[in-house]
């Protein structure tokens, strides 16, 4: 479910940041007044859908996307991880991801899916829901690694997703 507004008031903050503009400047990329990008900025007022949209149309920022699109999708997807147990330099990021991998895997090693999903006891269901939380545990490091690698390299995350959906399509990954 994509929501029709968010608070998004922690990514514009980012945004101005990352891509060190000013609240004027935004409003002018968006289209919008800057009365409204202060508001949005400091949670007074929701950031409207059209709005996110055509600010991930304008900034190619991956940071900025992954907490934009948190917000929208209601927590659906990972929230960008800058707590104080997260190192942001990439090698740290890095081991962060590899870990999180490493766990989701060994986790689904130790878990039969051959019986029907109605088969199972209460024990399988709360194995295969461990495994979930260590799959989404590994995804958001991934998608954290990713936004840094791409962030410290200067290397566009909607280019390269582009090039990836006709790899995915020749594979049958997609449609």
């Amino acid at each position: 479910m994509i929501k029709d507004s968010a608070y998004a008031g922690g990514a514009i903050q980012t945004l101005l940041q990352e891509e060190e503009i000013e609240g004027v400047q935004l409003a002018l990329d968006l289209n919008v007044s800057p009365q409204l990008v202060s508001h949005m900025k400091n949670d007074r007022r929701k950031m409207q859908k059209d709005i996110a949209q055509q600010s991930l149309q304008v900034y190619d920022n991956p940071i900025y996307a992954i907490e934009i699109i948190h917000e929208f999708s209601g927590g659906y997807t990972s929230p960008v991880l800058n707590g104080k147990a997260i190192d942001d330099h990439r090698l740290a990021v890095e081991q962060f991801a590899f870990m999180e991998v490493e766990e989701a895997v060994e986790t689904l090693k130790r878990i039969n899916f051959i019986k029907p999903p109605d088969e199972t006891t209460k024990d399988e269901q709360e194995r295969i829901a461990k495994a979930i939380d260590e799959i989404i545990d590994a995804e958001a490091g991934l998608s954290y690694l990713k936004a840094i690698l791409a962030k410290e390299y200067n290397i566009s995350l909607k280019d390269r997703m582009k090039k990836r959906h006709p790899v995915w399509k020749a594979r049958g990954w997609i449609q």
